[in-house]
């Protein structure tokens, strides 16, 4: 992995553990009430799994443009 993946991953963890020790209140959605705490922590998790995703990709385009060039 990438120094700037692990960087963003730790980040999105450091984040989550604020989250988790510092949110107490809900929110009121379709008519229930969801704790704070879990709106945020799905959110950065969405956010944590986009960037593996693009971390993904840039590495298989860079297999693409290594064997375009080869052959």
């Amino acid at each position: 992995m990438s120094k700037k993946l692990l960087l963003a991953l730790a980040a999105y963890a450091g984040l989550a553990v604020l989250a988790w020790f510092t949110l107490d209140a809900s929110v009121s959605l379709a008519s229930r009430d969801v704790p704070l705490r879990a709106v945020t922590l799905t959110l950065l998790g969405l956010f944590a799994v986009r960037t593996l995703l693009h971390a993904q990709r840039e590495r298989v385009e860079q297999g693409r443009d290594r064997d375009q060039r080869i052959g």
